[in-house]
């Protein structure tokens, strides 16, 4: 009878076993998925618009209101 429970008992920690170390390589290949991924997307910068640029100087107090309206003008056109 103790065969039986000892048997039983050895096969579900030897199945959580297989389950740890295939969730450990399921984790290490989607990290490296998501790293290249990431990297992939580091390449293309974005160019910030100029216009927003004398937005968040005018905002922040860095120059006057002039300052924005003929810069923005000149910008535009």
């Amino acid at each position: 009878m103790m065969w039986g429970y000892y048997n039983w008992g050895m096969g579900l920690g030897m199945l959580l076993w297989w389950v740890l170390l295939l969730g450990i390589f399921v984790l290490a290949v989607y990290g490296l998925v998501s790293l290249f991924n990431h990297r992939g997307g580091q390449q293309t910068l974005r160019h910030p618009d100029p216009v927003e640029i004398i937005k968040e100087r005018y905002a922040k107090g860095e120059i006057t209101t002039e300052e924005y309206h003929r810069m923005r003008e000149e910008l535009k056109g």
